[in-house]
């Protein structure tokens, strides 16, 4: 089996979302400062309601975790900031200036280097390529 880039990208955007509906972290002591209330009938449709927040699946979590733990040790800090950053949709002349100290046409190659990068990394590792999760 092979892997592209795109499919290296999706991984990156697939674990930004995972991140997002994942339980947030509380303090310890903290969740039990919340008050318990208890809605009757005729609170029906008179408290402004949170969004359903959805769960995380199995395969998500796994490409999520694929993501931190074997792709992450792969690059260097400003590679990681470049990749995240641009999965955040931060728009490249701002990635330029921010974490890279260039102009954005470098910035955006120096992300297609980093994505080729972890491509090759992963196909040549027999190891990586038993742990990839199938998209």
């Amino acid at each position: 089996m092979t892997i592209t880039s795109v499919q290296i990208i999706d991984m990156f955007q697939i674990a930004y979302d995972t991140d997002k509906k994942l339980p947030s972290v509380y303090k310890q002591g903290a969740s039990s400062m919340k008050f318990d209330i208890v809605h009757d009938s005729s609170d029906h449709n008179r408290w402004s309601k949170q969004p359903i927040k959805t769960v995380a699946t199995s395969k998500e979590i796994e490409i999520y975790e694929f993501c931190l733990f074997y792709l992450g040790p792969l690059m260097s800090v400003d590679e990681r900031k470049l990749v995240w950053a641009r999965t955040l949709n931060a728009p490249w002349h701002w990635i330029g200036k921010n974490i890279l100290h260039c102009s954005r046409h470098t910035a955006k190659k120096r992300y297609l280097e980093v994505i080729r990068m972890l491509r090759m990394r992963v196909s040549i590792s027999e190891e990586l390529m038993k742990k990839l999760p199938r998209i």
